[in-house]
């Protein structure tokens, strides 16, 4: 009869953290039947020694390198042979009945690409990443900004992280959702195509619903579906590589959905303010760092 659902994860430096997730699969796929397909950007932890020995069930591939976040999964999920596709972080745990959930959500609504859980802290709160497309005021009214810390309830981080707004257990529709945990139709990959390699890690989930709702699909949160998301747990907080990659990504998703044309001056806008903040970033996380290495040394 076939394979339900490819779990696809993608793997670099975080063997602790992957046994807990793969762990969790059973419980969470219920009756469904499921593959898991692990593919490590060059760890040198371990990770691919640990599943060849406890988990020889999963299939592995080895990127040979840190290939990014999109490359990576694009390579799992080519090798997929299930009928719904799941992007899975390494730093989620599943709850009881969630893929089940998605995979049945998603077959009994046509016009759904994309079906997301609700994502949550391990105290099972709410990560708000249900979220309407990224606008300029994203970067001041964002789920990490100081704005949105100290005044969640104003319109406009309400605006941005609308999935926050929702109440119940019944799923809604929304702009985008995080690459941590989504259960994507098969057909609707077969459409738009993968993640675009073009993004080395961040927004280029965002950029696929993008594409997935420009070609007539629509993406769901599912509420009553919660995977446990260990935040930053595969990526081991923002260092300056992490802080480039992200501003890198945030100005390819901007030039390629609202300023497409060379020659349009609101690209070099984006460039400009996003290389500001990048550098602003660094320079703090760089201060932050060496005062944490001097109170260490005293």
């Amino acid at each position: 009869m076939g394979i339900d659902i490819s779990v696809v994860t993608v793997t670099y430096e975080c063997r602790q953290l992957l046994g807990e997730m793969l762990a969790s699969l059973p419980d969470a796929a219920g009756d469904r039947s499921y593959e898991v397909i692990v593919v490590d950007n060059a760890s040198t932890d371990g990770v691919v020694g640990m599943l060849r020995k406890e988990w020889p069930e999963v299939r592995v591939v080895e990127m040979g390198s840190n290939a990014g976040f999109a490359r990576a999964n694009n390579r799992g999920l080519a090798l997929a042979r299930g009928r719904h596709l799941m992007l899975l972080n390494p730093d989620t745990r599943a709850q009881p009945g969630s893929l089940a959930t998605l995979a049945t959500f998603l077959e009994a609504t046509p016009d759904a690409a994309i079906a997301a859980p609700m994502l949550v802290y391990p105290n099972l709160t709410d990560q708000g990443t249900a979220r309407s497309f990224p606008t300029a005021a994203a970067a001041i009214f964002g789920r990490r900004s100081l704005l949105t810390r100290l005044w969640p309830s104003n319109r406009w981080s309400r605006r941005y992280l609308m999935g926050r707004s929702r109440g119940g257990a019944d799923p809604f529709q929304v702009d985008w959702v995080s690459g941590a945990a989504m259960l994507v139709r098969r057909e609707a990959i077969d459409r738009v195509g993968g993640l675009d390699e073009g993004f080395f890690m961040h927004w280029e989930d965002a950029d696929w619903c993008h594409r997935m709702k420009d070609a007539g699909g629509a993406v769901y949160c599912v509420p009553s579906a919660r995977i446990v998301h260990h935040e930053g747990g595969s990526r081991r907080g923002w260092p300056p590589a992490q802080l480039r990659a992200f501003h890198r990504g945030a100005y390819r998703y901007y030039a390629k959905h609202h300023a497409s044309q060379w020659w349009n001056p609101l690209r070099y806008v984006a460039a400009v303010g996003l290389a500001l903040r990048a550098a602003a970033l660094i320079a703090l996380y760089v201060l932050m760092s060496r005062r944490h290495v001097a109170h260490r040394s005293q």
